[in-house]
């Protein structure tokens, strides 16, 4: 049975709707002749939390800092571990499974991600489809490629969710517990992502708090050409 592993439900329905024979749903997933097509539900694995570590980081100490696992855990989202128990039995009855994550970096880790996860150490192969119109998913089964051309793709992705694990844990952690020295009460979230962002927004609402008025006059110019006459709005440069 060949097994194709869908980012997310639509694209799943849109493949198995392209495939030759008849269709036969399951838990899970959709039979089409010989192929099972199933999906993940966005990303059905997170990064480990500290403790899954060791149990002594479930406690914010800043001796513990930088917390640096030396073999990197997923765990299942709560709300996955029902999707991911499907794919599980599924890929026993597997003779080859393919990739269908969406065409990109993220697409391509939050599949593979899975099939790593579950043990899967057959052959697997990369859909890319990027238009659900079925004409456009036929073309897209006809040129299958080998998974093996995205593993830098699924590298990249990999090294971004870690790096913003290693960011976000540890300097959330370094800043509150040196902000609770200082007196304050509560958690001082960083991210790579959220902090940069916040960052702009309170500079942006400090330069409107700070704006101050100041009277502005426009100075327009009739001027004569060729053809008639044009009227001009004089510019100043910088002082």
């Amino acid at each position: 049975m060949r097994l194709i592993i869908a980012e997310k439900p639509s694209l799943a329905r849109a493949i198995a709707e392209a495939l030759p024979g008849r269709q036969g749903r399951e838990e899970g997933a959709i039979v089409a002749g010989e192929t099972t097509v199933t999906w993940c539900l966005g990303h059905l694995l997170e990064q480990a939390p500290p403790d899954a570590y060791d149990p002594a980081f479930k406690a914010w100490r800043l001796d513990h800092l930088p917390i640096l696992p030396d073999r990197w855990k997923l765990t299942p989202r709560p709300k996955a571990r029902s999707q991911l128990a499907v794919i599980r039995r599924l890929l026993k009855g597997a003779s080859e499974v393919v990739h269908a994550g969406d065409p990109d970096r993220e697409g391509q880790l939050l599949v593979q991600e899975v099939i790593e996860h579950l043990g899967w150490k057959g052959p697997v192969s990369r859909l890319l489809v990027s238009d659900l119109n079925r004409p456009a998913v036929q073309r897209a089964l006809g040129r299958i490629e080998d998974n093996g051309r995205f593993l830098s793709l699924y590298r990249a992705a990999q090294s971004r969710a870690r790096a913003d694990w290693l960011y976000g844990i540890n300097l959330t952690r370094a800043w509150t517990l040196t902000g609770r020295q200082a007196g304050h009460d509560g958690v001082l979230s960083v991210g790579r992502v959220q902090t940069p962002v916040l960052g702009l927004v309170v500079r942006r609402d400090a330069e409107i708090r700070d704006f101050a008025p100041r009277p502005f006059f426009v100075l327009w110019v009739e001027l004569a050409v060729a053809r008639g006459q044009l009227r001009a709005w004089w510019v100043p440069g910088e002082p």
